[in-house]
Parts: C-alpha cells; structure tokens; sequence
C-alpha cells in the first residue's frame, strides 16, 4: 500500500475535522492510496447566526473542490465546550472565511473572530454575501462578491483566489499486482501464528516456575468516599472571610440624577478567577487569586432604556447605535452602547463604571463560587440562550421565557450573595478595565484596575445570545470601545467614600428590603 502525504493548502478526499482523533484511514476513490492531512491545513467559516443557510451551502462547495472546512454547524460539541472548541478551530487554521453581510457587522461573535484571525496573520477570504462596505481592516484585501453572478462560478473563483490545490497522484499498479502479495500475506500469516503459539507456550512455562509474590498495597485507615458527580474544587488561597449567602437586609443607595437603585458591597478579600483543575475555565481566568476591595456600591440591576433615555433628554449621552424595536422597551436593558457611552452615562450620574474586580466580587461574593446563585447552573433564574433562541447552539432542554432581552430584575432568584440581580445572562457589562489574557498574573492583591493601556475592554456576565459556559462569572471576554451590539449593556458602579458624602447631602441610603426602580 502506498501512503502519500498531501503537503499543506492540498486537498484530502474524505472529510477530517482538526483536532480530532481520525476514526481511521482515507481512501482515495482510486483505492488502495492512504492520505494524511496535516491537522493545519483547513478553512473556518466565520459568518453571522443570520447567514447560517449560506454559510453551510458555501462550505458543502468549497468541500466538493477539495477543499477541508471547518464549521461549527458540523462540530458534535455540547453547549459548554462550543466557544473553546471555537477557538482553537480558529487558533489552528491555515485560512479564515468571512462572510460580509449587513448581519455580520453587527455580529460581535464575528467581529472578535475576524480581530484574532488578523492577529494571527491567519489568509482572510472575505466573500460578500450582500453588498456591503469592507471592514476598514480588511480594505485592501481582495474579495469575491457572492451577491453578484452565479453561485458555482463563484465558488470556483474562491478557490482559484484563495488556493493552490494540489492532486493526488493516480496509482500506478494494477490489480493484477495484488495476487502475489495476497499468497505472500497468506504464508506470513502461518507462520505468524506458529511464532505466537511458541511464545505463549513459553510464557505459561516460566509463570509455572516463577510464582509471582503477593503485592502488599496499605491502605489507609480513615478514608472518607466521595460519591464520583461533579469536580470538587478546593480554594487555593486560606483565610476567606465568611459572609452569609443572602444578606439580609440589604444596604442600599438612590442615585438622585436617574433614581438607579445601588446596593452596598462590603470592603474584605475574595477569590477572583477560577481553580486551575476546572475544566471548564478559559486560561485567562487563571490562576485564581486573592483580592482585597474597599467598600463600594453598584447598580442592582442593569441600566434601562429608560434610565439612559433621561441621559440623552439632559444632554449628558449621544443616542444609542442600535434602534431596532425588540430592544426599546423601557424596563429592558439598554443595548447598542459602546463602551465610550457607558461611561459617559456613568459619569453623568455621578458615578462610573465598575472595575473588573468589582463586578466579579458582586457577582460571586467571596466564596468562588461558579454562579451568582451557587455552583449548579439552572436555566430558569436567568435569561441565556434557550429553546427560544435565535443561535444555531441554543439550549433546548431551557425555556427561561424570553427571545431576547428579559426586563431587568426579572430572576430575583438568580441573585448574588449581596442581591445584585442580572450579574448572568440577559446582556453583557462593560467593565472599566483593560483587557489582557495575562492580567491575572500581574494582578494587585488591593484594589485591582487591570493593565495601564490595552485594545480592547473587558465585558463580563454573558447575555441572552450566549450559552451556558459564558454565563460563569469568572469567564473573561472583551471588545474595542467602538463595538456597540445588541447583547451588551452596563450598570454603574460609586466608591464607598463617594457613597458616604452622599449620605451626609441626604440623598438617601437605606437599609431593607430592595426595591429596583
């Protein structure tokens, strides 16, 4: 049998999905030839959820002119393992599909992606499914326009553009050459057989005369057996103050500006970031570190297309960037606000955006928990990507109620220790911080703020268009300041000192039971 290697940007016959174990060999429709493909040597499909339909049809083409595609809409992967499965596709590919529609721009899935894929020098094919203007990073990159001309001949262009195929040679034997080497494999094989029999003869003979002794294992005295169900994480760090899951009452603080309601976080360490044994942990959530905070105060729930609404009547915000009907309603959260507008409401209002250590301390209190609520996730005390969802990895065995945007304060049992309300699922939050994948390495033990400079902000809680590995509140993820999109919000955050003065002016701090306004 003769084995070729097919060098990198070649075609394989057979499809092959990287970073899987192959089930097995692939044949060439000639017979007999084995073909391996370095693991490398494949395209991933960017493309907005709205252009699924072209995006599957695209693929099917490039694969019937040889060419190995990844899409994620072939990947069996449960929801949890999606977004790192993602990456690494992306991470390991040799050529990056985009594909440009007016969804597309919207997308921040496929705005990150294409922002990674640049990075890494990855070869970038955009094809424009509708016409629409290049991303001013890919301005000079040539591209092939799919909403002109025929579908197959522009297939055929990409692949003309963007590849340089190589086939596969045709065998030169015939099967007439197979008969000898059959009555040869016949005479090994006896003679195999005989070898194996004298060899297990022998083996029997000498364990007859050579016992084997009795192997002495200690085992301990006082052993407690845990049931085998989900990993048990042990903190890293000891001496964590101990506070009560749900404070009662709940201390809390009315912003005179928009009337937000803020809720009292006490100064004391938490664990921040996730156990290194997670197997669910992005690596820029590690290691998992001690934090000390001062007392501050935080929004309860997420900012409102009310609320903001008020901001932009007395001249203190510019008009959001999205105005699409679904999202304006005015107890759901505000959403097409990119971070530069976040902090300019913040800052009207007298207070600012929460540090990444600030939100994360809110969300979880300090006992490192994976979930405002507890470790377990339940899909009935917030609003995540169910069976009602408009994504291709939806969850269908979850129906929290809602499409898109829940109103805000709808889960109160999905509340943190500190009952802050909203801090998983229904938008993502901009943080005040930078964005490194390395920050927690550097990170102050006191009163954290994240890098000095960066490219990106960091965004926390997941949304309504994520599934479930996004909603831990340890997950980490980012975008440009410019990036408004329909599934990410904030809320506001005010130092505790700042909270004092405002006491003294009589604004109104309180304590019982919260009411959200």
């Amino acid at each position: 049998m003769t084995v070729t290697l097919i060098p990198i940007k070649s075609i394989v016959y057979g499809k092959t999905l990287p970073y899987k174990r192959l089930p097995g060999p692939i044949f060439d429709p000639y017979g007999g030839i084995v073909y391996i493909t370095f693991m490398g040597d494949y395209t991933f499909v960017c493309y907005a959820h709205e252009n699924t339909r072209f995006a599957v049809k695209l693929a099917r083409a490039l694969e019937s002119h040889g060419v190995t595609v990844w899409l994620d809409q072939w990947q069996a992967v449960d929801n949890t393992a999606w977004d790192q499965r993602m990456k690494h596709a992306l991470l390991g590919c040799s050529h990056f599909l985009l594909v440009l529609s007016p969804e597309a721009f919207d997308s921040w899935l496929v705005r990150d992606q294409t922002l990674q894929a640049i990075r890494h020098d990855k070869a970038i094919i955009p094809v424009m499914l509708q016409s629409t203007p290049l991303p001013t990073n890919l301005s000079d990159r040539r591209f092939v326009d799919f909403s002109k001309g025929l579908f197959q001949q522009n297939v055929a262009n990409v692949v003309t553009e963007f590849y340089t195929i190589t086939h596969p040679l045709k065998p030169s034997f015939t099967p007439t050459t197979l008969k000898p080497l059959t009555i040869n494999l016949r005479s090994w094989l006896w003679s195999g057989m005989v070898l194996i029999g004298l060899l297990v003869v022998g083996a029997l003979i000498f364990y007859r005369r050579s016992p084997a002794q009795p192997e002495i294992v200690a085992i301990p005295s006082q052993v407690e057996t845990l049931p085998i169900t989900d990993p048990v994480y042990i903190p890293t760090v000891d001496a964590v103050q101990v506070i009560n899951p749900q404070p009662t009452p709940v201390k809390t603080f009315q912003r005179s500006k928009d009337g937000r309601t803020m809720i009292f976080i006490p100064a004391g360490d938490f664990l921040m970031g996730s156990d290194s044994i997670d197997p669910k942990a992005g690596d820029d959530e590690k290691p998992q570190h001690l934090v000390y905070l001062d007392n501050f105060w935080i929004d309860a729930v997420e900012t409102t297309n009310r609320a903001y609404q008020q901001c932009v009547d007395a001249g203190g915000c510019t008009i959001p960037q999205i105005h699409n009907g679904i999202f304006a309603d005015d107890n759901l959260p505000i959403v097409g606000i990119n971070w530069n507008q976040a902090a300019a409401y913040c800052a009207w209002t007298d207070a600012r955006l929460p540090t990444e250590a600030e939100w994360e301390k809110a969300a979880r209190g300090v006992d490192a928990r994976i979930y405002p609520w507890g470790n377990e996730f339940d899909g009935s005390v917030l609003n995540y990507c169910d069976t009602q969802c408009v994504a291709d990895w939806r969850d269908f065995n979850g129906d929290d109620g809602y499409r898109y945007t829940a109103p805000v304060g709808s889960y109160v049992a999905g509340a943190s220790p500190y009952g802050v309300l909203d801090m998983s699922g229904n938008v993502w939050e901009w943080t005040a911080d930078w964005y490194a994948e390395d920050t927690y390495a550097h990170s102050d033990y006191r009163n954290p703020t994240g890098p000095e400079a960066g490219v990106q902000k960091v965004i926390r809680g997941g949304s309504w268009l994520y599934p479930q590995k996004s909603l831990r509140v340890a997950r980490r993820h980012k975008d440009v300041t410019t990036s408004a999109y329909d599934n990410i919000g904030f809320r506001c955050a005010l130092s505790g000192t700042n909270a004092v003065a405002a006491e003294v002016q009589g604004r109104g701090i309180g304590s019982g039971p919260m009411q959200v306004k």
